[in-house]
């Protein structure tokens, strides 16, 4: 009975001398913060930038970090760096000219015959970019035989067939009825205009000198204004044209421009105070508006 007193009395001052001597160390790691030398020895010394690595951009003729360097794609060996790929990319689709090459190809620098894929650079763009350069691979491989839902709530692109594709050939000046695949309402497939009772010969009957005017304006690529659609020929100058409306729009992309900010969707935005800098005139403090054709 003794013996077994004894052996519980010597396990609890065992078990106070480890919960003291725990506390101890508890107590020593609050108090006493870790020496300097332990604390680098942990960290991961930042690498400088002749550490890093440099390349050489062939497009603006630059050196620039690694970390910049952009591969156009998997069956071309160039890279260039992020400015020059976004550059080029919003150049060729502000412009329409689609699939995207590589930047050398132009000179006969690439052999590989590389083509830049949305997907791979869609990090690098604007969403807006994006969409534009995507549909305007859609409308490429669809081909002439393709028509735009004319209503703004709507605007699908579709493919057509049979003789709705043979209707909206070039060189049709008749009136050609179709009906959206997406919204199911009618229009025309020559002008690309909500159907009404001049394209079936009713109310003056100009439906087919419409439908030629319109085609005439795909030919030579003038513009609609986006406020009053309006036919607008761009004669000489920049692409920042007036309506008779009074609307400020782009020639290029056919948006308006803020007048603000003073831009479009394929101009970067400028301050006032950069615009005045630069030289710029926000043509919608004209006194007096310009007429059909003219320009800034």
């Amino acid at each position: 009975m003794a013996s077994a007193a004894a052996s519980a009395s010597a396990s609890a001052a065992q078990e106070l001398d480890r919960e003291q001597y725990l506390q101890e160390l508890i107590r020593g790691s609050m108090l006493d913060p870790p020496s300097s030398s332990s604390s680098r020895a942990g960290r991961v010394r930042p690498l400088t930038d002749d550490e890093i690595g440099r390349f050489y951009c062939e497009v603006c003729m630059e050196w620039k970090l690694v970390f910049d360097r952009f591969r156009v794609s998997d069956g071309c060996p160039h890279a260039f760096c992020v400015a020059c790929v976004v550059g080029h990319i919003e150049a060729r689709v502000a412009a329409g000219s689609v699939p995207v090459p590589c930047l050398l190809a132009g000179g006969g620098g690439c052999s590989g015959g590389g083509v830049m894929h949305p997907e791979r650079c869609k990090k690098l763009l604007d969403i807006d970019v994006f969409d534009r350069w995507c549909v305007a691979l859609c409308e490429r491989a669809v081909g002439p035989a393709r028509a735009r839902c004319p209503y703004r709530d709507c605007g699908e692109m579709a493919a057509l067939e049979g003789e709705a594709a043979a209707a909206a050939l070039p060189l049709r000046a008749a009136a050609s009825k179709a009906s959206c695949p997406t919204c199911s309402r009618a229009f025309c497939l020559q002008c690309e205009e909500p159907w009404d009772d001049r394209h079936g010969g009713g109310g003056g009957g100009d439906g087919g000198a419409r439908c030629a005017l319109t085609q005439l304006a795909k030919g030579r690529e003038w513009r609609r204004c986006p406020s009053c659609r309006a036919m607008i020929d761009k004669i000489d100058g920049c692409k920042r044209m007036t309506c008779r409306c009074g609307t400020v729009f782009c020639y290029d992309c056919g948006s308006s421009f803020n007048p603000r900010m003073y831009s479009c969707k394929c101009t970067p935005r400028k301050s006032s105070q950069s615009e005045e800098e630069d030289g710029f005139i926000d043509l919608t403090c004209s006194d007096r508006p310009l007429n059909l054709g003219n320009h800034c």
